[in-house]
């Protein structure tokens, strides 16, 4: 019963019976949804979860709120040294602790940067929240295309020498839509571009510790660094908490301290100190690397499902990146779909699928289609929905549009 949270001890006091006891239904959903990118709490290592929030709850013990406002000094030197491993080289002043990618970036947006521009430069598509965040907002956003080929960098070259880009916002890996990742020598370019035009490249690297490519190198590694600004989330890793950092160059600190404190009443930027107790666990006990081994095992197998899926919607005229990575895929649909109708039809049919204008800023750099993920879905239910979603595509295809 002391295992199943029913009773709990005190010392010298006996059992006592826990009020209240909150209850989970273990009932299985019968939706398939390729529409979350979280993946699934209940798939990770349950022991090695509770072992470390057990210890985590003892390590900073001596540490108050305020030590762990940009993050707790032995939690950085923990990362500097697995950082190394995926060529990025840091120091402590330079890294920042906070509670993942969208707190990060709403900073970012609203800190004054030294190059004195004002307009914010996004990949089209790119991450839906992030595109709602500053569509609502009311900023200066600039989109460039990306697709399977990546970007092209004349076009790049020429907005960052025309306009007025304070940063230019890319996930080089692990694409968010479109599951791809940006070729060695775009990065490096990306990276040379940033320091002959003066503009800052924010890099989310979000899903860094699948390692599908062991010699891939972030933009990071290429840059002078002092015009790239590194963001990495744990969420995927360790979804039950938000914790990530971010990486300045030197002479954008005083200034992004400078806007925490200014936005603070707002905004709360810090991770938790059990959060970050429990990451430092992780990383200092090589748990991290033993999980991201899981979910890249398992990734392999689901890909094999999904690419064979995939294919069988090329007959219908859809496009789809079968060379993809991560946990998203994009599939362009043909014109004879009407896309919300297909969205709903699954909806339907228990099948959540994501709908693709969101990922972008405008109808001129739009192109039709559903987002998948398989963050949350077994391979069964990979096989299912696609079969679904083939079974629907050919009945909308038969039917007339409206």
């Amino acid at each position: 019963m002391k295992n199943k949270h029913i009773i709990y001890s005190t010392p010298k006091s006996g059992y006592f019976i826990v009020e209240n006891t909150i209850k989970m239904s273990d009932k299985k959903s019968d939706t398939i949804n390729f529409y979350s990118g979280n993946t699934v709490i209940g798939d990770m290592n349950t022991p090695d979860l509770k072992h470390c929030l057990n210890w985590a709850g003892d390590l900073y013990t001596n540490n108050s709120i305020e030590s762990g406002v940009n993050g707790v000094a032995s939690l950085k030197e923990a990362l500097i040294h697995y950082l190394t491993g995926f060529q990025i080289f840091a120091k402590t002043e330079n890294i920042l602790v906070n509670m993942g990618i969208m707190q990060a970036l709403a900073l970012l947006i609203e800190a004054p940067f030294p190059n004195n521009k004002k307009t914010i430069l996004i990949e089209q598509p790119s991450y839906g929240y992030f595109l709602e965040n500053l569509s609502t907002q009311g900023y200066n956003i600039l989109g460039i295309e990306r697709n399977e080929a990546g970007i092209d960098l004349k076009s790049l070259e020429k907005l960052f020498k025309e306009e007025d880009i304070k940063f230019f916002y890319i996930i080089p890996r692990h694409h968010n839509p479109l599951g791809t990742t940006l070729k060695k020598s775009q990065r490096k370019a990306i990276a040379k571009l940033a320091t002959k035009y003066d503009v800052y490249i924010v890099e989310d690297d979000y899903f860094s510790d699948i390692d599908l490519d062991e010699s891939y190198d972030p933009i990071f590694s290429y840059s002078d660094y002092e015009h790239i600004i590194y963001l990495k989330s744990y969420s995927k890793i360790m979804p039950w908490m938000r914790i990530g950092f971010i990486i300045l160059p030197n002479n954008l600190i005083a200034l992004f301290n400078k806007t925490i404190i200014s936005t603070s009443y707002k905004s709360y930027f810090a991770a938790s100190l059990l959060s970050q107790a429990t990451l430092e666990i992780y990383l200092r006990s090589k748990i991290l690397k033993k999980h991201s081994d899981i979910i890249t095992t398992d990734l392999r197998k689901k890909y094999l499902v999904l690419n064979k899926g995939l294919k069988s919607l090329e007959k219908f005229g859809a496009e789809v990146i079968c060379n993809h990575s991560g946990f998203y895929s994009y599939i362009r649909l043909p014109e004879n779909i009407n896309e919300d109708i297909l969205v709903k039809e699954l909806s339907n049919k228990n099948v959540i699928v994501g709908s693709g204008r969101r990922f972008f800023l405008s109808n001129s750099f739009y192109k039709k289609g559903i987002r998948l993920s398989i963050a949350s879905v077994s391979t069964d239910e990979i096989q299912k929905g696609l079969s679904i979603i083939e079974n629907t595509i050919s009945n909308l295809i038969k039917e007339p549009t409206v």
